[in-house]
């Protein structure tokens, strides 16, 4: 594959739909999902590199009931020339039941490439690995409930079923592409191909996944798509929620998958169940070297949200010539940052924290790749204002509390991973943090004559995107 170059003259339109695609995609009620703590599904001749991966039924279905594997969200990386770390975080619910009920599954492997084979023809890929997967009470319900509340749709409260545990899995992961007409080699040309997929994962508890496939191709620069079909294969699970979920992801199903430039959109609909769900992928690749990815940024502006108390996450650097200067391996920039929603109040599915925080301060950011100036990691240092407000829900629909504000120290350290390039001057990044709220004094607040803690330190996941002007 080429340098990917997305020639796009008005920047602002591409953030927008960066943006609403992945609020979009990370919010709407899902019915199932990929395989856990298995690279997901990709054409071998697509080079893996950092992605974020949102699965929901966005392109989907969807229905009228939100259960099954109802939001996964999973990150992979490679670790060195052959290693891959695939992590991933489930929220599975069962509301269509005697006895309804909650649980998450999370799933961390570290996979090897055992094979690689690479020709103007043809790709082998198969790669192996090992790892924990765990059941019990992991944030889903705040995250699922947060992003509800962000677009307005109705709060789950589902109790969680107990059950608990850790397995160890090993798993397969094999694929074969295939030329029909075309070359892999140049990129003017459409090509036409064929690609088959095989993954299997097992567990010490006795749980099988397995997923077959076997679709068309077709690519052209840094443009791909598939059509096909995939077979589903579940089983060995014992509890109620889980073997639920199993029994809908166990399904033939179409699959129709799209990949230009850093993202991949897939949906896939089954033909017999009711489980059809769509993904939303941004992947973050290195191509060869480009002169953007070597410019120092005068402009960035960050989009993005935190885990798991959802907030959107909004952020504007700006480097400054009068205090960055030009020596020094750290570049210095002033940077604004805001974030604001409703997460919801800790277990209580009845009460969510309406929060908005702004602040301002430094950025240090240094290239950490040792091929090129592709990953940099950043650390932030800020001061600002958080503003706090309980709202009800359910059985306290209408209450709401007085608001609070605190001063609050703020502390960012992540990285950022050059992606693609937008124009001649613009390009997009992933990112990827920590970020550290530390209010200056808590409070309490009154609801329906109870009082409740407030403004307490948060520690919070941000998975995001950044469009820097160079």
């Amino acid at each position: 594959m080429t340098q990917i170059k997305i020639f796009f003259h008005k920047p602002a339109r591409l953030i927008c739909l960066y943006v609403s695609v992945a609020a979009v995609a990370c919010s709407l009620s899902a019915m199932a999902g990929d395989i856990p703590g298995v690279p997901s599904e990709l054409p071998p001749f697509i080079e893996r590199g950092l992605e974020i991966n949102f699965s929901n039924d966005f392109l989907g279905r969807g229905g009228a009931v939100d259960d099954f594997r109802t939001q996964q969200l999973s990150l992979s990386a490679p670790a060195g020339e052959n290693w891959l770390v695939v992590v991933d975080h489930s929220t599975l619910t069962l509301t269509d039941a005697q006895s309804p009920g909650r649980n998450d599954q999370l799933s961390a492997s570290l996979g090897y490439r055992l094979l690689e084979r690479s020709s103007p023809a043809s790709v082998d890929r198969i790669m192996v690995g090992v790892g924990l997967r765990s059941i019990g009470d992991f944030a889903g319900e705040q995250m699922q409930n947060g992003f509800h509340r962000l677009i307005d749709s109705k709060v789950e409260s589902l109790p969680y079923t107990g059950d608990t545990g850790t397995d160890l899995t090993a798993w397969v992961d094999m694929h074969h592409y295939g030329i029909l007409r075309g070359s892999r080699i140049g990129n003017e040309d459409w090509q036409l191909g064929y690609w088959l997929r095989g993954t299997a994962l097992a567990t010490t508890g006795g749980e099988w996944d397995t997923v077959a496939g076997i679709y068309g191709t077709l690519s052209r620069g840094t443009f791909d798509a598939w059509l096909g079909l995939r077979r589903d294969w579940r089983s060995g699970y014992d509890a109620a929620v889980f073997r639920e979920t199993a029994s809908a992801e166990d399904d033939l199903a179409v699959a129709i998958g799209i990949h230009w430039g850093p993202v991949v959109l897939e949906t896939v609909q089954q033909l017999n169940n009711d489980a059809s769900y769509g993904q939303l992928r941004l992947i973050a690749v290195n191509h060869g070297s480009h002169h953007l990815a070597e410019q120092p940024v005068r402009l960035g502006i960050e989009a993005g949200f935190q885990v798991p108390n959802i907030a959107y996450h909004l952020g504007l650097r700006l480097s400054s010539t009068a205090i960055a200067g030009a020596s020094g391996r750290w570049r210095r920039s002033l940077i604004v940052v805001s974030d604001f929603g409703e997460p919801q109040y800790q277990d209580d599915s009845s009460l969510f924290l309406k929060s908005e925080q702004l602040g301002a301060g430094l950025e240090w950011e240094r290239t950490i790749s040792d091929n090129g100036p592709w990953t940099s990691a950043y650390a932030s240092l800020a001061v600002g204002m958080r503003r706090e407000q309980l709202l009800g829900d359910g059985p306290r629909m209408g209450e709401e509390s007085g608001s609070v504000k605190r001063g609050v120290l703020l502390l960012g350290l992540g990285m950022r991973v050059h992606a693609a390039t937008m124009s001649n001057s613009w390009r997009y990044r992933l990112q990827l943090g920590l970020n550290v709220s530390l209010p200056m004094e808590d409070a309490m607040l009154e609801i329906g004559n109870e009082g409740f803690q407030a403004q307490e330190p948060q520690v919070t996941m941000l998975l995001g995107m950044s469009f820097d002007h160079s």
